[in-house]
């Protein structure tokens, strides 16, 4: 069955894919790491606890990982490994694909697969960041509210992406050891984009070194500059939970005329400006995806009522950053919401 969720019951979000087009290189280059690799291990819940699995197939950053590249243009292929997991590991749960509506191939075989298989449900989106959060799948696809940082699992629910789906597969249905995986590096501070398949175990200097530009600094994120986490430690070793490594060139100082060189200044931590008072724009308002208020929380953060910020629903906020993103004063809008959700958290 085929179910269009085009509004998602939610107003904000953006299309990142007009904003950053990227564009990398088709040749998928394997690393090993120096060390025997470290084995995919994921603890799959009870039968009876999962009432319903989402498997999204749904990016929506440019910078992740395309589906093509972990599905080979298979997806018929997919969806057989996903029925063998429904009918063998959970035969009682009910099973939903989700596909943003700029893949066509996928969504073109979704239609045939699902006219013939009752179980699958398949829902097409709008290829909105961050439409993919499974706290905002969770609420369009079966109304179930869900905190962020609130295991999904504790409404039933099982969220994965394909690549987890295919590993579960492989490790649990035909008894083999998976010990890599498909990663996107991306960003200006890097002399290509490219996909490459990586052992579990990589440090990230390995996986950054000949790669990354030597004429400027830059800075590393590990799952997109928006939603992931800042690395200063390239000894890190690469888990099965990075799907991406973005790479900024770091901006830390004015540029003259930057309005003329925002092809150059594209996708960079360049701020374009500085910090300035709030403007009432109500950018941070209109694309938020969870129809919350950041505005309101930034008058009250400033007039010392962080108390009174929690009383506004902001257990609801998804930490997606877009507020910050919209921003035309550069308020850091995100961070001041992290530090009101933490009571124990002081204002530096």
């Amino acid at each position: 069955m085929i179910k269009k969720k085009q509004n998602m019951v939610f107003k904000g979000g953006v299309n990142l894919f007009d904003a950053y087009k990227i564009r990398f290189c088709n040749i998928v280059e394997e690393i090993s790491s120096d060390n025997p690799p470290e084995v995919f291990n994921f603890t799959l819940p009870s039968e009876q606890s999962v009432k319903h699995i989402i498997v999204t197939l749904c990016p929506t950053e440019p910078w992740a990982l395309p589906n093509w590249v972990t599905l080979g243009h298979k997806t018929t292929v997919f969806f057989d490994k996903i029925k063998e997991l429904q009918t063998t590991i959970f035969p009682e749960a009910k099973c939903s694909v989700v596909i943003t509506n700029n893949e066509t191939e996928h969504i073109s075989a979704a239609k045939e697969y699902a006219a013939m298989n009752e179980w699958l449900e398949v829902f097409v989106i709008d290829a909105k960041y961050p439409y993919d959060d499974p706290v905002v799948l969770s609420k369009a696809i079966l109304n179930k509210d869900i905190n962020f940082g609130q295991d999904t699992l504790s409404q039933g629910i099982l969220v994965f992406d394909a690549q987890t789906a295919l590993a579960i597969h492989k490790s649990r249905i035909l008894n083999k050891s998976v010990n890599s995986r498909f990663i996107a590096l991306s960003g200006t501070g890097l002399k290509e984009n490219e996909f490459i398949k990586v052992q579990l175990g990589t440090t990230l200097e390995k996986i950054l070194k000949n790669r990354v530009k030597e004429t400027a600094p830059y800075r590393v994120f590990i799952n997109g500059p928006l939603r992931g986490m800042e690395v200063n430690d390239f000894a890190q070793k690469i888990g099965w939970t990075v799907n991406d490594i973005v790479v900024l060139a770091a901006q830390d100082k004015k540029e003259m005329f930057p309005m003329i060189n925002t092809d150059r200044l594209h996708f960079t931590t360049n701020l374009l400006g500085e910090l300035r008072a709030c403007v009432y724009c109500n950018f941070c308002d209109d694309i938020c995806p969870v129809n919350l208020e950041p505005a309101l929380y930034h008058q009250a953060y400033n007039r010392g009522e962080k108390q009174k910020v929690r009383s506004y629903d902001i257990e609801k906020c998804i930490e997606c950053g877009l507020c910050s993103f919209a921003c035309p004063s550069k308020i850091e809008l995100l961070r001041i919401i992290k530090e009101c959700k933490s009571p124990d958290v002081q204002k530096a």
